[in-house]
This record gives C-alpha cells, sequence and structure tokens, in this order.
C-alpha cells in the first residue's frame, strides 16, 4: 500500500485540479444516490401517498410553509422532486465518469513515459541483464494494465466509498429518528461481514496479479525469442522443442490467472449472501419492533445502498489491487537506481575535442563483487592514433571499447579524455564526441536520409551527399524507389547486411567526430562487401582516434598500434611487426587468421 501511495502522490499531482473536480462531482453522484433515495422514501412518499384521516408527514412537519400549498400544488412539486434528484444524480455520474477516465489516462500516460525515460538513463547493463521481451511487457503491458483496470474502475473508486458513507449515514439517522437505534448496533456485525472478504481477497488479488504479469512478460520474452530466431530455429529442426517450451510458459501463465480470476470473482457472491442476511434480519426485527412500512423501505433501501456500494467498492478494491502487481514490476525499473550517472558539476571539454585517450589503473566486473573482466588497464592512446584490438573471444576486447563511452562505468581506475576523468562530463556531451560502428548495423524506421541525419541532424543536403560517397552509399541509391528517402522498415529491412552497414558509416561520416569506434564492423559480411565496406573505413578513420575491435586481421592493416587483450589484461603493445615476433598469442592468432583466410 505505501508503494501505491508514492505512485499516487508522484504521479496525481500534476493533474490535482482534475482531481478536486472528479471528487466533487463524485460526492454530488454518491450524495444523491446514499441520501436522497432513501429521504425520497421517508419524507416525500408519505405527502403523496396521504390518506386524509392519516397522521401528518414528517416533511411537512418539519417544513410547515409547505402545509400552506394547496394539495395539487404539494403534489406536483413532490413528484417534481424525484426527478429533480434523478437528474443530479445522473448529469453527475456522467461527468464523475468522463473526468475520471481522464484523470486516468493522464495520470497513465505520465507513468508510461516516466518508465519509458528511466530506460533511456539506465545503463546498458541493465538492459542486457534483462530479456527484452520482459521490458516491452513492463513499458507496454504493465503500463496498459494499470491504465484499463484504472479506468473501468476509476469511477467506483471515488463514487462507491461516498455512496456507502451516504447510505449509512441516512441508515443511521433514520434508524435512530424512528427510534431503532439497537438495530444499527447489531447490523455492525454485517458490516465488518460485508468488509472481511474486501480485506483478506485483496491481499491474494495482489500476489497472484504479480505473479499472473510475470507469468505474461515470460511469454512476451517466450514469442519474441522465437520470432528473432526462426532461422536457427528450422534450421536445427527445434520446432517442437519451441512449442514444447511455449505451451510450458503459456499453461504457467494461464494457471496463475485463473487464480486471480477466482479471487476476483469470489466477493460478488459473498457479498450477496451479507447484503441478504443484513436485509432479511431487518425484516424479522423491524417487524418485532412495530416498524412502519414507510420506514422499512426508506431503511432497507438505504441499507441496500450501502452493501451495494461497499461490493462495487469492493470489487474496484480488489482489482486495483491487481494493479499493484504491475505497478511493482514498474516500480523495478523507476526505482532501479543508476550507477552511471551524469556529474552535479559537469566539466566542458576544451573545444575542439583531440581526441587522447588514457586508461589509468583500470580494472571492470559487470557485476559488483564478480569476476574482473578487465585487469590493471594502463594505456595511452595519442589523438589521431589508429588502434586495433585483437585477443581470443572473451579477452576483453569490447569491453574495453565500451568503457570510453560509458557504457559501462570502471571499477576502479579512470578513463580521461583529453586529460578529463569522462565521469566529470556528461554522457551527452562525451558521446557527442564519439561515432560507433557496430557488426550489427541497426537502422531505424524512417528513410535512408533520417537514418544518415541521425549522425547530424542539422546536416545539410551537401553534407550527406558527401558521407554518402564516403560510405558508397551513393552505389546503390539508383536501385532504390526513392533514392535517399526510400522509406526503410523496422531494422533497415529493404535493403541488404553491406547496404546497412554503408548507411551506418555514411551516418559516422557526417557525424564528423574526433574519435571513431569500430566493432568488428565487416565481421557479418561476406568478402567482397567486406573489401568494398572496409575502403569506407579506412577513409572514415583518417585523422580520427580509432579503436577497431577485430575479429579479422584484415580489418587492422592500417594500424598505427596493435593491443593484444588475453584474460582481462593487455598482454602485447606495438606494430604488426614486433608483435609478430615478440607476442606469442599474437603470432599464433595471426597464423590462425591466416590459415582461415
Amino acid at each position: 500500500m505505501k508503494r501505491i501511495i508514492y505512485f499516487l502522490r508522484r504521479f496525481l499531482w500534476p493533474h490535482i485540479f482534475l482531481f478536486v473536480i472528479v471528487l466533487l462531482t463524485g460526492v454530488l453522484a454518491a450524495s444523491a444516490s446514499g441520501l436522497g433515495v432513501p429521504f425520497m422514501v421517508k419524507y416525500v412518499f408519505p405527502v403523496v401517498f396521504r390518506d386524509a384521516d392519516s397522521t401528518t408527514p414528517q416533511l411537512l412537519e418539519l417544513i410547515p410553509s409547505l402545509a400552506e400549498l394547496t394539495p395539487n400544488m404539494l403534489l406536483l412539486l413532490a413528484c417534481a422532486t424525484l426527478p429533480a434528484i434523478f437528474i443530479i444524480r445522473g448529469v453527475s455520474m456522467w461527468a464523475n465518469a468522463v473526468l475520471v477516465n481522464l484523470l486516468g489516462i493522464r495520470i497513465l500516460e505520465t507513468l508510461r513515459m516516466a518508465v519509458f525515460n528511466r530506460v533511456q538513463e539506465l545503463p546498458i547493463a541493465f538492459m542486457e541483464e534483462r530479456q527484452k521481451g520482459d521490458m516491452l511487457s513492463r513499458v507496454v503491458a504493465d503500463t496498459q494494465n494499470v491504465q484499463n483496470i484504472l479506468s473501468s474502475i476509476a469511477n467506483d473508486l471515488v463514487k462507491q466509498p461516498v455512496t456507502c458513507v451516504c447510505a449509512l449515514s441516512a441508515f443511521i439517522w433514520l434508524l435512530i429518528s424512528s427510534g431503532h437505534g439497537i438495530l444499527f448496533m447489531i447490523n455492525i456485525v454485517f458490516i465488518a461481514l460485508a468488509a472481511w472478504p474486501i480485506v483478506v481477497f485483496g491481499k491474494r488479488i495482489s500476489q497472484k496479479a504479480l505473479r499472473a504479469q510475470q507469468g505474461l512478460g515470460a511469454l512476451n520474452s517466450a514469442i519474441q525469442q522465437n520470432l528473432e530466431t526462426q532461422r536457427e530455429v528450422r534450421a536445427y529442426a527445434l520446432e517442437e522443442r519451441e512449442i514444447r517450451d511455449f505451451r510450458a510458459v503459456s499453461d504457467a501463465y494461464c494457471n496463475n490467472y485463473v487464480k486471480l480470476v477466482k479471487y476476483q470473482k469470489a466477493l460478488i457472491p459473498v457479498m450477496e449472501i451479507v447484503t441478504a442476511l443484513a436485509l432479511s434480519f431487518l425484516l424479522v426485527r423491524g417487524k418485532q419492533y412495530g416498524m412502519s412500512l414507510t420506514d422499512f423501505i426508506a431503511m432497507a433501501g438505504a441499507l441496500f445502498f450501502a452493501f451495494d456500494s461497499m461490493k462495487r467498492a469492493g470489487n474496484a478494491f480488489n482489482r486495483f489491487n491487481e494493479a499493484q502487481g504491475a505497478l511493482l514490476r514498474l516500480a523495478e525499473v523507476l526505482d532501479e537506481p543508476n550507477s552511471i550517472p551524469d556529474p552535479e558539476n559537469p566539466v566542458q571539454l576544451a573545444q575542439p575535442v583531440r581526441g587522447d585517450i588514457t586508461f589509468r589503473n583500470v580494472d571492470f566486473a559487470y557485476k559488483e563483487g564478480g569476476d574482473k573482466v578487465l585487469r590493471d588497464i594502463n594505456v595511452h592512446i595519442p589523438a589521431g592514433q589508429i588502434v586495433g584490438l585483437v585477443g581470443p573471444s572473451g579477452a576483453g576486447k569490447t569491453t574495453f571499447a565500451s568503457l570510453i563511452p560509458r557504457f559501462y562505468e570502471v571499477s576502479s581506475g579512470a578513463v580521461e579524455l583529453d586529460g578529463v576523468d569522462i565521469r566529470r562530463i556528461r554522457q551527452h556531451d562525451l558521446r557527442e564526441e564519439l561515432s560507433l560502428v557496430g557488426q550489427q548495423a541497426l537502422l531505424f524506421t524512417g528513410t535512408i536520409r533520417d537514418n544518415i541525419l541521425l549522425g547530424k541532424r542539422d546536416a545539410t543536403d551537401e553534407e550527406i551527399r558527401v558521407a554518402s560517397d564516403a560510405a558508397s552509399v551513393t552505389k546503390f541509391l539508383n536501385s532504390q524507389s526513392k533514392g535517399l528517402d526510400t522509406p526503410l522498415g523496422q531494422g533497415g529491412s529493404g535493403l541488404s547486411g553491406g547496404q546497412r552497414q554503408r548507411v551506418a558509416i555514411a551516418r559516422a561520416f557526417v557525424k564528423n567526430a574526433p574519435i571513431l569506434i569500430l566493432d568488428e564492423a565487416t565481421a557479418s559480411l561476406d568478402a567482397e562487401s567486406e573489401r568494398e565496406i572496409q575502403e569506407s573505413l579506412d577513409e572514415l578513420s583518417k585523422g580520427r582516434t580509432t579503436l577497431i575491435v577485430a575479429h579479422r586481421f584484415s580489418t587492422i592493416r592500417n594500424a598505427d598500434r596493435i593491443l593484444v587483450f588475453e584474460g582481462g589484461r593487455i598482454v602485447g603493445d606495438g606494430s604488426h611487426e614486433s608483435l609478430y615476433s615478440s607476442c606469442p598469442l599474437y603470432k599464433e592468432l595471426y597464423d590462425r587468421q591466416g590459415i582461415q583466410d
């Protein structure tokens, strides 16, 4: 419940004015229901159905001036009271329903944007530790689930508790004014019986809802993994295994969801039974105490409104508990501490940035207390130098390069850019001085032009043309329907792997950053595409501090210097000639590569 209060305070406060209006319309609608109808039965109906020899109705005793009206005028006024109450009730209920849904949508939109913004701020390591399908489920499905639940119950969350209070107040007043106050004390037992399942079922529903949402996240992850690995599934004949695994995940989700529904729906029959018992008790004891029919109908109406609103409020409360499961999963994202924060007083890099990089006594582990991936790294890379990073798989090459843009935070030591510790620089400012071309050229939905412009949003047409020529993008534009304005699908679908890589290189060209990181940029290409793209990469590297994470030694033929990694340490540093003669690991890797080529 503390978590819910925290969320309400954080996301409700920006919409507090609308919330106040929602409360006012809810109170008006609830008052018309819980107070208006019982008092109509108690005070107005006796005026309409008064016999000539009956006692004076209580309403005329309370308001003597009404007794001066003619019988027809009094009848007309009494009859007009009923539609007036229901007009007030109907209009206020409509306004409350519209406004409360508007409030819910605004709150949930604020929540969704907060979660999405938080995902952009958190370190890459946070995303790598979690399944993409589960994160997608949190950002989309969990927020949508909360929105659907609150939209369906928001009207009841405000109106029903107030209706219950008003109806109980009317019931108490009617009992006391009729001299039957002892009946209220006895009906407290039934009120307690009605409240008990709301509390008990609420706790169970919250637990079951969390498991159901976790199951939905696992279901989304399984679907996404299957769709992303369709070639491997078919190639290795894994269809049966995938179906079996998916059925297990789906069955687990369905079982948890059925348990959730059992507790959700159990409240209604319990409340119906309690309501029937209370009304039956009131009927029997009222007859024994000599209660009139009018008093009984008024009290029964008030009691019915009280228990019915309590039932609806309980159902809304339980569905609210269901939303807690989704809120807790969202809270894990919102409350996740940012392990790579921006400095409070950032340092501005001197312009133009030279691109001088220094690693001082750097150790790195992906998790605190975990095995070190890099150990005792001390290396200086002068501005403009082209450096190849080689070594066995898992030696730490890519991790070394990833520390420069602060994708990860060093465990100890420091990484410096132009003599400034990068932890003292805003991450946005730091990454503005970097270009990255990875093994998989990931393009965004949009046009080829849009993807090149990601490197520099205000690039001119001439700059785009020069970058396209340098990256050999121009060579394949004639085969595209609209040239640079050809629309691309998700991930750059519509282009071949080599074409996507050229667009990514053009993006780096137009950014013109002083530091360039090439992370096995041609490893997934065929020999012919690699040769063509390598020429573009060689051109791109000129005049820049360049780190080339190399799988194929052909990609570092123009490197000024090569760093050899093994077990997280740099075991070799120098030119190809010096390393080939002095570093056994480098010689072994190079010779093995030469045999493969």
